[in-house]
């Protein structure tokens, strides 16, 4: 059955609450049926409102059925994950990557009219849309292009320039709630790292966990512990910092250790480069430093072995100054407090988190007891497998993605895969008013789908009509040939598409009228493109 998320932006209007519950007694009339475009009373749409991150642009085309500069959106064509079918709608027409969720939470419904319009040579007869929309965000510094069956003209353009582009009377009050409500969303998000501090800390003093190298907070002690934590896990490194610190307690012991010695300490803990490098600091903290530990973050992030995360912790938790660590546990936390759908791996990401972070410490007395805070709140509650104990959390009154239901989306975790890119040669082969398509290996990329048939690389012309030849299709004339891209998420195709009239409707194909191609078989945009003109 259908998932609906009935909580949304608030507060409704009057009008779309009235959407909302005509959609919901639709939904209880017609079940998974209102997903599909054959509904009688009308079918569930998808949009995504497309801003930039300073919502001050949005991503918008003109689309060719409503002769009108609009927002990005489709069918739900059976998909009840409507969240989902605005992502993939936003991708498909404007072939943006880089894109996120502003929100789980839907911003709007609407009911809107269709008119008739002719799609695919097929009449389509004026329907309801019953439109769900959500915002969304990508960076403008991103490749697009038109999705040419659906649109042209994609770009970006300036929120103040809506009302003189769109044609579309009913729309714009539209579009400027929902940039209204994206705009209070954002400012939301942007407030939640100055509530932290306080309920963090109130929550720490108490709960925080005795761990051993908190009972000193001198800097070789925390210095020591961090490198030790390192790609290790706490309980392990428990009696190896006993162990550590009782054979060499003091910097100037570890810079004059035996190289055996010392690896024998380490013997366990495994990446080696680790001890090697507290050594090599050690060494230069007594040549540069008189033995005396540096006590600026430029100072001591210069020393061997010692990155942004572990010179702030040093900084705050032995310096009290006002410098974050920010580690994967805080990344999680910060993730999910504003609920924020950006991957998490991505190095801006990370860059963006630690300058809110850097706003708000020198707002803090206590900036050490932050720091550890931040990191204890992801170790033990807001925890990075299996799900959060969001009801012990301090931060859950404001935290967006336990209101939103959205806890266990995030954090995201995508690992960049090499962009590849293929050359195909398409076919296009018509036989009276038919077309050939078969169907896709059931494993893979569009797996179990319908195709026009197709081949690796770009034939010439020569080469294609010999190639139909051994397909059977008895090739009478070369009608045209056209160039078309598709942009997938970690694959392009450059695609040449060759349309060649045939003498014979070879058993090896399915040969579709191109109606049925829009009710019947399931025709990725992939290929649609190709025949759009």
């Amino acid at each position: 059955m259908l998932y609906f998320e009935i909580e949304s932006f608030a507060p409704f209007t009057q009008e779309e609450q009235n959407a909302k519950e005509t959609l919901l007694s639709l939904i209880q009339k017609h079940g998974d049926w209102i997903l599909s475009r054959d509904c009688p009373d009308g079918h569930i749409t998808c949009s995504g409102l497309i801003l930039s991150p300073d919502c001050n642009h949005t991503l918008m085309g003109y689309h060719l059925i409503y002769q009108s500069v609009g927002w990005i959106g489709g069918h739900a064509d059976g998909d009840s994950n409507l969240l989902g079918v605005a992502m993939r709608e936003a991708r498909e027409e404007t072939s943006v990557t880089r894109i996120y969720p502003l929100t789980r939470r839907i911003l709007s419904i609407d009911v809107l009219p269709v008119p008739e319009h002719v799609k695919h040579g097929k009449i389509v007869e004026t329907h309801l849309h019953y439109n769900v929309t959500y915002g969304l965000i990508a960076p403008m510094n991103q490749p697009i292009a038109d999705k040419p069956d659906e649109n042209k003209d994609v770009r970006w353009i300036g929120i103040d320039e809506i009302d003189s582009l769109c044609t579309e009377a009913h729309m714009i009050p539209i579009y400027h709630k929902l940039i209204d409500r994206m705009k209070a969303i954002s400012l939301e998000k942007q407030q939640i790292p100055s509530k932290m501090p306080d309920a963090l800390l109130q929550w720490y003093y108490p709960n925080h966990r005795d761990l051993p190298w908190r009972h000193n907070m001198t800097p070789y002690h925390v210095w020591v512990s961090e490198i030790m934590l390192q790609q290790t896990r706490v309980e392990a490194v428990k009696g190896y910092y006993a162990r550590f610190l009782e054979a060499l307690p003091d910097i100037s012991a570890l810079a004059n250790c035996d190289d055996d010695k010392l690896m024998k300490l380490w013997e366990g803990l495994g990446y080696y480069s680790r001890v090697r490098n507290l050594k090599k600091s050690a060494q230069t903290i007594m040549n540069d430093y008189n033995g005396t530990f540096p006590q600026t973050y430029d100072e001591i992030r210069k020393l061997s072995g010692i990155g942004d995360y572990t010179a702030g912790a040093i900084c705050s938790i032995c310096f009290n100054l006002p410098i974050p660590a920010v580690d994967g546990n805080v990344l999680r936390v910060m993730a999910r407090v504003q609920e924020d759908f950006r991957n998490i791996l991505d190095t801006d990401f990370k860059k963006d988190i630690t300058r809110q972070l850097e706003k708000v410490y020198p707002t803090v007395k206590d900036c050490g007891n932050l720091t550890q805070a931040m990191i204890e709140i992801g170790a033990t509650v807001c925890v990075p497998n299996g799900m959060p104990h969001c009801e012990e959390c301090p931060l859950n009154s404001f935290c967006m993605a336990h209101q939103n239901g959205s806890v266990a989306l995030l954090p995201v975790r995508e690992k960049k895969v090499k962009r590849k890119f293929e050359n195909k040669t398409v076919f296009v082969l018509q036989c009276g008013d038919k077309i050939a398509i078969r169907k896709r290996p059931s494993k893979g990329l569009l797996a179990d789908l319908w195709e026009l048939p197709n081949v690796e690389n770009f034939l010439t012309p020569e080469q294609a009509i010999q190639q139909c030849s051994q397909w059977n299709v008895k090739p009478k004339e070369l009608l045209k040939i056209v160039s078309r891209r598709h942009v997938f998420t970690h694959i392009t195709w450059e695609m040449q598409g060759i349309f060649l009239e045939c003498a014979e409707p070879d058993s090896r194909f399915v040969w579709a009228e191109p109606s049925e191609l829009e009710s019947v078989y399931s025709l990725p945009t992939a290929f649609r493109c190709v025949l759009a003109e």
